[in-house]
């Protein structure tokens, strides 16, 4: 058994079948696992009898843990691992119920069970391969450490098509460097000139995959600012700043110094680097944009944002920004007074 704060990773027994098939045959579970049939009962309790018979993780072979809450007993879902002949490498998985999602249980669960193949079997390297569309287990795997490596097309068939498929991985050491990160607020933000000398290791600055239709990487950043685009007559003037946190590079930010006809500025771009993020950077540059943008006598800061899962409209409206009712390329545009 593998316990975390909240939960606790063990092997499936006969009581867990009705809640196992109630879950799995959920549409949007099937969708993600790649499936159209649901499970059977009998096909599930012999697997459930060949896991114990097995007594967990072994070479060559999918085994499941359940995903037990600690404080009640319930089965929220399983993660389970396929650990590669002659050991050094295991793909992951996981599942959980509509009503246990969104809490953090997946990311706990395939967090721990990283840190046990890595800690008891001696595995080097962690894979996974996901949906293309699948935002929330990308979010999942992110939240462990691993990264977005490359696109397999038409790797897999679902329904009569073959589909893409993203594949994740992460080292041991991927992993240790994850859980040892630093995650305190910097004692120090500043905002810096980019040079022809130091541009390229800004370039560096990476978003998470699943971040990517939020925030545009690096090279198409500096794509935008060779070539401006137009916004009601006027071409944008890059206005762009490196970010320092406690001396280390950790973000990027870039404005436009007109916003069409209004008298403000355009927070045209704000990446803060996947390793340095809930760390209150983002707060601490807009914040450091405000006071220069105010002594500037800038009167106020515009941005865009699309809706959806992960979108930082929230972050923003936290900060003071209100949406004006306008759109901007799809867009929903938001202001923040500076006066």
């Amino acid at each position: 058994m593998i316990r975390t704060g909240r939960l606790a990773l063990r092997a499936f027994t006969e009581a867990d079948l009705d809640a196992y098939l109630a879950y799995r045959s959920e549409p949007r579970t099937l969708r993600w696992l790649g499936d159209t049939v649901p499970p059977t009962r009998r096909r599930t309790a012999a697997e459930f009898a060949h896991y114990a018979e097995r007594g967990g993780p072994t070479e060559g072979e999918w085994y499941a843990f359940a995903i037990e809450r600690a404080d009640d007993g319930a089965l929220l879902g399983d993660v389970c691992c396929n650990m590669a002949e002659g050991g050094g490498t295991a793909e992951i998985g996981y599942a959980l119920a509509p009503a246990a999602r969104g809490q953090g249980y997946a990311r706990e669960a395939a967090g721990a069970l990283a840190d046990h193949l890595v800690a008891a079997h001696g595995v080097h390297r962690l894979e996974a391969s996901l949906d293309t569309d699948n935002v929330a287990s990308m979010r999942v795997l992110e939240a462990i450490g691993m990264s977005f490596e490359s696109i397999a097309r038409a790797a897999f068939a679902f329904d009569g098509a073959w589909i893409d498929s993203l594949r994740y991985a992460m080292t041991a050491a991927d992993r240790q460097a994850w859980t040892g990160r630093v995650r305190t607020a910097p004692a120090d933000v500043a905002l810096v000139g980019i040079t022809p000398d130091d541009a390229h290791l800004w370039g560096r600055l990476r978003t998470h995959q699943s971040q990517e239709r939020l925030v545009a990487p690096m090279a198409h950043t500096w794509r935008d600012a060779l070539f401006p685009e137009s916004f009601e007559g006027i071409t944008a003037v890059p206005w762009m700043r490196g970010v320092l946190a406690d001396g280390e590079r950790v973000a990027f930010v870039m404005l436009s110094e007109t916003h069409g006809t209004r008298r403000g500025w355009y927070l045209w771009r704000l990446l803060v680097d996947r390793v340095h993020q809930r760390r209150g950077v983002g707060r601490a540059i807009v914040d450091a944009l405000g006071a220069e943008l105010r002594a500037a006598g800038v009167p106020r800061l515009y941005t865009s944002c699309v809706e959806g899962m992960g979108s930082p409209r929230p972050f923003y409206e936290r900060l003071g920004f209100t949406a004006t009712g306008e759109t901007i390329d799809g867009e929903i545009e938001l202001v923040l007074p500076l006066r």
